[in-house]
């Protein structure tokens, strides 16, 4: 809107302060649209005669006025202005003795086409209606669809065609069978009228509405003779018309039970009607209005129709196979009505919260798309308002619907240019049987899991495919009820509930079954037995209890409103969701954090705890417990920092620079210390591959691999070292490599982290220490998810033996282990079932069935130059000599066979 008219409509509207006590706020432009359109019609001179209502506030009886002008004003006009309420809102004004002055006010306004053209009144009478529907819950609900919505709804269908209509020299005719306040047929207007001239066609059963569709049209200076008041559903007002383009937003949840006669009159018609698909229930027309634009599609070979429509999710699956409205989705997808289906976002709107949809169907679809439909998941695209109006705070700006309309024109039969926004799904892909009464029916849905699942890949499958969502029904008897509460309990049992004697619906539970709602969710353990709650209940299809519960308590799923989605179209990972293994291993995770939290309570227990009168012993308790808190806090802060934890957990050379970086004093140091520390991890995980892919080789290193240490292993050497091992296929000797080379995993972190040491220079003159901390900014986090990635190498266990004796069941190993960031090696003693060959160093893991002899890639030696045991690692071979080399750069040579 240019500021010129910005200015009139904010001037217009100040007339409300004359307004405020006599009239509420949601009652101002009930009192401004109607004068408004008055002022412009007697300013054009479009009354008839002299009318003088703007004339006589001094002299004459502004009520008598008006009644002079309605009876000299052409018919519609004065009909269009008695739909205002022009004259009661006028009784009303005269009763609160401010007639004269809101006359007045309009009287000094110079509305005549020389001083405001039609588009800069058009512009001004929009920016009035979307005032007035924004201080209203009552019109923005019923009669106002947010501006970027219309606009998006108009994009939709008048883009893709902007050649065709350019060429175009017939007028576009438009339609909207709920028109409302005329936002988006002005919409359609902005977007089409553009490119070719148009024809406008509305009605709406509110006769306030139609009337204000018809004002809007008047103040563009278009022809509003085309808007018509009345049910569309039982009295079409434009019968046997057809229409380029339609566009609709029906009210949510409208029933249809007042027309039911006519309507189901002429569904009894069938094809000749315009209900013939089917009726949807009684409690939401949605489906009776979308068939309703879909009878006055031209036919494909005069040019065919495109048309939009606003709904809410309902429209999209509910409905059983024979069902009124499968039958109506039936119909419609059977035939290839339906082009692009648009999830938006929550909280567009103002009169709800809910997510919406936008419909895109046409009968001439491009032969490249034809039995196919583009779902895009749009859910991500808004801006968030600065203040929010009623339930609306979210829009859509323009650059966001130029790019969902450039998406949604560029999607192919196979494909689309925004495939985390967009998918091209095949119509056959939502049909689907079910038995209903004994005979097999076919139905379609669009749930919406197919739009969540759009951003997440393979692997994902809707809640259902993994668990049973348990109804409620009538307990027979007196049971026990699980609550919130009962949780607390240290063992759970449903013996030891409460038991409940309720009328109402209970939904059944039983050990296994996870229950809760969105962010609280508990697995009912073993031995529970059988109860009711009042609480969602969800019984797994395998048992993987613990993994469901883990993956719904998870912070981004607990946003998830059943009320809004189904619960059953809740995107979850049902690939390892299925997996019993991953389950039992979370289970492991359960009880780990059980007894950590144990732990810390035991450390820090309530000062109060056993004290009655001794004041000083509880001020003592105080005092300990601060210095118990301090060392506390000191001993779980590696749990929190990644290079903490590698200092305590890691294997050796890892662990010792994860501590150099950790004590680096200078911008340099610290540098350093994070590239070095990244090599360590590549030399480490190379280690290990190469121990493995040495011992399938009977513990000889095989010619091949010689050749990649002719040279002086390097941080290249070792990522392809974890490369060469992985790629062939999954490694049981290790099974933590198994997906190591995944996107993202540790082998292209460590590639990421190598690239930046070679294109850093780091070994080359001095950097100032603004650039180093750059540097340090940019290779922190690579390294920092490198050690998180790579946490497993904290289950290892580097064990040196020094001696394997026969107990004559088994055989006991005695040694000496090497772990952390100490430079010591710790004593060990453990029994194994088979023999070991002493002074050697063997790894073992949790998930490794048979412990990974290093020798002779690895070793620990009594270090001939330091005196000390030191850990050597294989870094050049020459013939048959290795030269290894410890984390202080000591050598030592050995022979190979």
């Amino acid at each position: 809107m240019r500021d010129s008219s910005q200015d009139l409509a904010n001037l217009i509207w100040s007339t409300a302060d004359l307004l405020r006590g006599p009239f509420r706020a949601s009652e101002y432009g009930s009192v401004l649209l109607p004068f408004t359109v008055l002022r412009r019609l007697e300013c054009r001179n479009l009354l008839g005669g002299q009318s003088l209502v703007f004339q006589a506030h001094a002299s004459t009886d502004p009520l008598e006025a008006l009644r002079a002008m309605h009876d000299h004003a052409p018919a519609e006009l004065a009909d269009l202005l008695a739909q205002l309420d022009l004259h009661a809102i006028a009784s009303q004004l005269a009763e609160a003795g401010l007639l004269p002055v809101v006359i007045a006010r309009f009287a000094a306004l110079n509305l005549s086409e020389q001083a405001v053209s039609d588009a800069e009144m058009g512009s001004v009478f929009d920016a009035l209606v979307r005032r007035s529907a924004e201080t209203t819950a009552d019109l923005g609900g019923e009669h106002f669809t947010p501006p970027d919505v219309t606009a998006l709804l108009a994009m939709l269908i008048v883009a893709p065609d902007a050649t065709r209509l350019a060429r175009r020299t017939a007028p576009i005719r438009v339609y909207d069978p709920v028109c409302g306040a005329g936002g988006s047929l002005m919409a359609l207007w902005a977007a089409a009228g553009q490119l070719s001239p148009v024809k406008l066609f509305g009605q709406d059963l509110n006769h306030a509405s139609s009337a204000l569709t018809s004002a809007t049209l008047l103040m563009h200076g278009l022809d509003p003779s085309g808007i018509a008041q009345g049910d569309t559903l039982s009295n079409d007002a434009h019968p046997h018309a057809t229409f380029d383009y339609m566009v609709a937003a029906p009210p949510f949840g409208m029933e249809w039970k007042k027309v039911q006669g006519e309507v189901k009159k002429e569904a009894a018609l069938g094809d000749a009607g315009r209900f013939g698909a089917g009726l949807p229930p009684i409690n939401d027309s949605s489906l009776l209005f979308l068939q309703h634009m879909l009878a006055k599609m031209r036919p494909p070979e005069d040019g065919g129709s495109r048309l939009a429509v606003h709904f809410n999710s309902s429209p999209l699956f509910k409905g059983t196979p024979g069902s009124g409205e499968s039958e109506i989705r039936r119909w419609i997808l059977e035939n290839d009505l339906l082009e692009t289906v648009v999830a938006l976002p929550e909280r567009l709107l103002y009169n709800t919260r809910i997510p919406t949809y936008i419909w895109v169907l046409t009968n001439r679809k491009e032969p490249s798309r034809a039995g196919n439909i583009i779902l895009m998941d749009c859910r991500r695209h808004f801006a968030a308002m600065r203040r929010s109006i009623a339930d609306k705070s979210r829009y859509l700006t323009t650059e966001q619907i130029s790019e969902i309309t450039a998406i949604r024109r560029s999607a192919t039969a196979t494909d689309t240019s925004a495939p985390d926004i967009a998918k091209v799904v095949p119509v056959a892909d939502f049909r689907y049987e079910r038995v209903v009464g004994g005979v097999t029916r076919v139905g379609y849905e669009i749930r919406p899991f197919a739009f969540f699942s759009i951003a997440l890949g393979d692997g994902f499958a809707p809640l259902s495919s993994v668990a049973q969502v348990m109804q409620p029904i009538h307990p027979p008897s007196v049971e026990p009820l699980l609550t919130a509460k009962d949780f607390d309990r240290p063992d759970l049992s449903a013996a030891d509930l409460d038991t409940v004697v309720t009328k109402s619906p209970l939904t059944p539970c039983a050990a296994g079954d996870v229950v809760g709602g969105p962010g609280d969710w508990h697995l009912l353990p073993p031995g529970f037995g059988e109860a009711f709650t009042r609480m969602f209940v969800l019984r797994p299809l395998r048992r993987t209890g613990r993994a469901l519960c883990e993956f719904l308590n998870a912070p981004h799923n607990a946003g998830y409103d059943h009320r809004l989605h189904p619960l059953t179209d809740l995107p979850v990972p049902a690939e390892i969701l299925n997996d019993e293994t991953f389950s039992d291993h979370l289970e492991d995770l359960r009880r780990s954090r059980a007894d950590l939290a144990r732990i810390t309570a035991g450390i820090l227990p309530n000062v109060f705890e056993g004290t009655r009168a001794d004041l000083a012993k509880t001020r003592r308790a105080v005092s300990v417990s601060l210095a118990e808190a301090a060392l506390t806090t000191e001993l779980l802060q590696p749990l929190e920092d990644p290079f903490w934890r590698a200092e305590y957990a890691y294997p050796f050379p890892i662990a010792a620079l994860a501590r150099h970086y950790r004590i680096a004093a200078s911008p340099a140091q610290r540098k350093e210390a994070l590239l070095k520390l990244g090599e360590s991890v590549a030399r480490t995980i190379g280690n290990l591959a190469l121990a493995v892919l040495v011992g399938r080789n009977d513990n000889r290193m095989s010619a091949e691999l010689r050749r990649r240490f002719e040279r002086s292993a390097t941080w290249g050497t070792w990522n392809w070292m974890i490369k060469d091992l992985r790629t062939p296929g999954p490694v049981p000797e290790l099974p933590e490599l198994d997906s190591i080379l995944d996107e993202n995993g540790t082998h292209t972190l460590l590639t990421q982290a190598l690239k930046f040491r070679n294109d850093s220079g780091h070994s080359f003159g001095v950097q100032p220490a603004h650039e180093l901390e750059e540097e340090i900014a940019q290779i922190e986090p690579v390294v920092q998810l490198t050690l998180e990635s790579a946490s497993w190498l904290a289950q290892l266990q580097y064990d040196l033996v020094d001696r394997c004796d026969y107990t004559g069941t088994g055989f006991r190993l005695i040694g000496r282990r090497l772990r952390g960031s100490h430079p010591d090696w710790e004593p060990f003693d453990r029994l194994v079932s088979g023999p070991v060959t002493p002074h050697r160093v063997y790894v073992n893991g949790p998930s490794n069935a048979a412990a990974i002899e290093l020798w002779p890639t690895a070793g620990a030696e009594l270090c001939p130059k330091c005196r000390q045991w030191e850990f050597f690692v294989i870094n050049e071979v020459h013939r048959h000599t290795a030269t290894l080399r410890s984390g202080r750069d000591h050598e030592i040579d050995r022979q190979l066979t």
